[in-house]
């Protein structure tokens, strides 16, 4: 056994000898590899310990020793709490790990290992510790106050000491004069604002080439300074206003506000604000109190200033007494005004029913006078307006006008004027009654005060003893009435109306008198006779019965018919008198009378006519606005409308009209037709009576005439002669030849336009394969079938042409086929339908009723039957 071991191990030594002759000589290896270290304390550091040999089976016992030649030990130990350093194994080596290093750190540590048992391996290592940079007292911004010395604070530590110099701006910095450098910061004596800027403050350790720099930023605060400012300021009662304090420095300052009685800080106070950055001191319903000192700080981090302020508080005007008065007429009188505020008003007045104030002093009307007296003890302005040989004129609504400088105040008081009763507002002098209906007599006395009113009649007294119940009073005064009921002629003549008060008394008299039916009327008439109507005039009664006439009226029979089978009909006093719906070749007797509030008088004037027979309509009427010298003006450059009021039928109801219309001019005096084609319309709605001549020439004269048919034949036509307006679009007339439209003319620009555009799209197409159809073409033809080409070419082919994208047939290069859309016209079924020699096609016609209009009034006729004695 004994002999076994011995010769394993020698066959050990062997092997590794054979290995050592084979790999070469087993080493440590230390990374980093440098033999000193200089590294800066507080800062972590990791060693690696490695053996360079290839079979690592071979190498056991690898260990890390400290300067003291103590075994270093995992981070589990007491050595590892106690040294600050442990160790770490890894697969291919051992670490030796610094968490933090230190100053006591600095030494050399010792890296061994066996290999083969046999062989012992060291590697060594210097560590150096040194301190790094340290800025304890360098603030990035510093702030020094102008006119000041200040040092830049800039305290560097480091092991090495280090060397320390400044820049400005990346400029080096000159010591002497006013900068000095010292072991913690650059001193600047006497501060200017020149001394903005950056500063670098930069630090060096020559030992271990160590490089620092602080940048350091520069601001040189300036105390603030009062711009400009008032002593004092004026406020408005009850206004909402501001003051503001304007100071500037470095940093902008901010306000505050102060009141200087109470010391108050103004930033919270009620209806006060602040703004600390602006000063703007707002002041919302400014009052009384509110006058007095004030007091601005302006602060910044330079320093602090204050500014002493003066709010003088303006007191809006304020009327304490006005009062009414009332002044008989030729006695003198005085409105007193009394009105406060601060600065102390002027007080002057308007008349309600003027524009104009008075003035202080006399007026033009030297009768007025206005006065102004200060009460000095009750800080009032008593204003007077007084106004001499007062009369009624005077007497009104007076605004008493109160000013400041704060602003104006407004009352009325009322002048009134004391006079004595007058009927001058009483219209009344007449009345009138028949068949014992009551009526009313009024009258109105004008007084003040009040007047009392009696009445008498025919120098009897109506009062309490006068007991006639058909003689009723009401009212006693200002206003009194009478109901009469004249059941005998004693009632019948002067009413007289007597008003009083303490300034005197007046007298009306309203005469009550019998109203009669009227006389029979003079004369009728038969001005204008047709198959159907007639037309009269009346020459009224010789006694109108005291009332004025209100109608007239007809009674009328066929000659075969007795009276009591008659008919009737009335006419308002001043309209057209006609009467329609007879008979052709029918004889007619006819009775007339006048009528007014009483009745109709006696029917008189009696006549007979035999009326014409049926024939063609009554000739109509155009009617039309004012004439200059005879041609009617169209507020329209290219229509007409025409307006006529229905004819006469003559026993035959009308069927059509018949419009024609000329192009004229004047010749020697007459109007010719030009050698235009004249326009007809036949209109068959006989309820029509207007139509809307289109399509008319601007400028020009056109002669119209509008005939009425019925089965009989024409009517005698109605003329006019018209003129267009300027302006607008004018039609294309046969001889004239073509004329273009504004809207044509636009047409024709944007047509050509396209068209120039994609001629030129169309060549870059050609010559560079550039352009709008190069990109359709791509996108169309690379993505759609045959079938889809031919359907995109229909779409489009109005639009555009697109030749080069179709793959059927085309015309060739640098041809364009564009195939023209049919053009679908709508034409009203109102509008007459042109050719192209501007012919005039009528269209279908709707047939409607027919409604009478004469003079644009309708006159209905209403029918009845009456008998022998029949009124209305």
């Amino acid at each position: 056994m004994g002999k076994f071991s011995r010769g394993a191990v020698q066959l050990t030594c062997l092997f590794a000898l054979i290995t050592e002759m084979v790999l070469g000589t087993p080493e440590l290896r230390i990374l980093p590899s440098q033999p000193t270290l200089n590294r800066p304390i507080s800062q972590s550091m990791l060693l690696s310990c490695r053996v360079d040999v290839e079979n690592k089976i071979l190498v056991t016992n690898l260990q890390w020793y400290d300067p003291t030649g103590r075994v270093i030990g995992d981070n589990t130990d007491s050595y590892s709490l106690e040294t600050g350093m442990h160790i770490e194994r890894m697969p291919d080596g051992l670490f030796l790990i610094f968490p933090m290093l230190q100053e006591r750190h600095a030494g050399n540590y010792t890296c061994t290992a066996k290999y083969t048992n046999t062989e012992e391996l060291s590697k060594t290592v210097n560590i150096k510790t040194f301190v790094a940079i340290t800025w304890e007292d360098a603030p990035e911004e510093q702030y020094p106050i102008l006119m000041s010395d200040y040092k830049v604070r800039c305290k560097v530590t480091a092991k090495p000491a280090p060397l320390v110099d400044w820049l400005q701006n990346g400029d080096p910095i000159k010591v002497g004069g006013r900068y000095i450098i010292e072991t913690d910061g650059l001193l600047i004596q006497n501060v200017t604002e020149a001394d903005d800027g950056m500063y670098t403050c930069r630090a060096i350790v020559i030992d271990t080439g160590e490089l620092s720099e602080r940048n350091i930023r520069v601001e040189v605060h300036i105390p603030p300074k009062f711009e400009k400012m008032e002593s004092s300021v004026t406020m408005v009662e009850s206004e909402t206003a501001s003051v503001t304090c304007r100071a500037h420095g470095k940093p902008p300052p901010t306000f505050m506000w102060i009141k200087s009685s109470t010391q108050q800080d103004l930033t919270t106070a009620d209806r006060f604000s602040v703004d600390r950055l602006t000063g703007v001191l707002t002041i919302r319903d400014v009052s009384k109190d509110d006058d007095g000192g004030y007091k601005c700080v302006a602060t910044n981090a330079a320093g602090k200033i204050e500014h002493a302020l003066k709010i003088n508080v303006t007191l809006k005007p304020r009327i304490v007494a006005y009062k009414n008065i009332s002044i008989p007429t030729n006695k003198q009188a005085r409105l007193s005004c009394s009105a406060s505020g601060r600065p102390m008003p002027t007080v002057t007045f308007r008349k309600l029913t003027s524009s104009d104030r008075f003035v202080l002093g006399v007026q033009k009307d030297d009768r007025i006078v206005v006065e102004n007296t200060l009460d000095i003890e009750r800080g009032e302005t008593v204003g007077s307006l007084i106004i001499s040989n007062i009369l009624r004129t005077d007497d009104g609504l007076y605004e008493c006008i109160a000013i400041n400088e704060g602003g104006v105040a407004f009352k009325n008081g009322h002048l009134t004027v004391e006079f004595k009763p007058s009927f001058a507002s009483t219209p009344m002098h007449e009345a009138w009654s028949w068949h014992n209906n009551p009526v009313n007599v009024t009258c109105l006395a004008e007084s003040i005060p009040n007047a009392t009113i009696t009445w008498r009649l025919n120098n009897i007294e109506i009062n309490e003893k006068f007991v006639d119940m058909n003689v009723r009073k009401f009212g006693e005064g200002p206003w009194s009435s009478l109901q009469i009921t004249p059941l005998d002629r004693k009632y019948y003549g002067r009413y007289t109306c007597k008003a009083v008060n303490q300034h005197g008394s007046a007298e009306h008299v309203i005469v009550l008198k019998e109203a009669k039916r009227p006389s029979e009327i003079l004369q009728a008439k038969l001005d204008v006779i047709t198959a159907t109507t007639i037309t009269f005039s009346f020459i009224g009664p010789a006694d109108n019965g005291s009332l004025p006439t209100r109608n007239y009226g007809v009674l009328y029979k066929e000659a075969r018919q007795d009276w009591r089978d008659a008919k009737n009909k009335t006419w308002p006093i001043d309209s057209p008198y006609i009467l329609e719906g007879l008979e052709p070749q029918t004889t007619y007797n006819f009775k007339f009378a006048a009528q007014n509030d009483v009745g109709f008088g006696d029917w008189a004037a009696q006549e007979h006519l035999t009326m014409p027979k049926r024939s063609s309509p009554e000739e109509p009427r155009i009617l039309t606005n004012t004439k200059e010298e005879g041609v009617v003006m169209s507020p329209y450059s290219s229509r007409y409308e025409l307006t006529w009021k229905i004819p006469a039928h003559n026993g035959e109801p009308i069927d059509q009209y018949t419009i024609k219309f000329c192009r004229v001019k004047r010749v020697d005096g007459m109007w010719t037709e030009m050698g235009y084609p004249c326009d007809s319309k036949d209109i068959s709605s006989t309820e029509n009576t207007m139509y809307v001549l289109k399509n008319l020439v601007p400028d020009a004269y056109y002669k119209i005439e509008l005939r009425a048919h019925n089965k009989i034949g024409f009517s005698l036509p109605g003329e006019v002669i018209i003129k267009t307006a300027r302006g607008g679009d004018t039609p294309v007339s046969a001889t004239e030849g073509p004329a273009l439209s504004t809207g044509a003319i636009v047409s024709i620009v944007v047509a050509s336009l396209i068209i120039i555009l994609i001629f030129i799209d169309v060549s870059c197409y050609l010559v560079n394969r550039t352009g709008l159809l190069m990109v359709i073409c791509e996108k169309i033809c690379g993505s759609r079938t045959n079938d889809e080409d031919a359907k995109l070419g229909s779409l489009y082919s109005w639009r555009f042409p697109l030749p080069y994208c179709s793959n059927k047939d085309s015309p060739g290069p640098g041809l364009i086929t564009e195939k023209v859309p049919e053009t679908n016209v709508s034409i009203d079924e109102k509008e007459p339908l042109k050719d192209a020699s501007n012919k005039t096609t009528i269209q279908g016609s709707i047939k409607k009723e027919t409604s009478v209009d004469f003079d644009m009034k309708k006159s209905i006729s209403r029918t009845s039957f009456v008998g022998k004695d029949s009124a209305v």
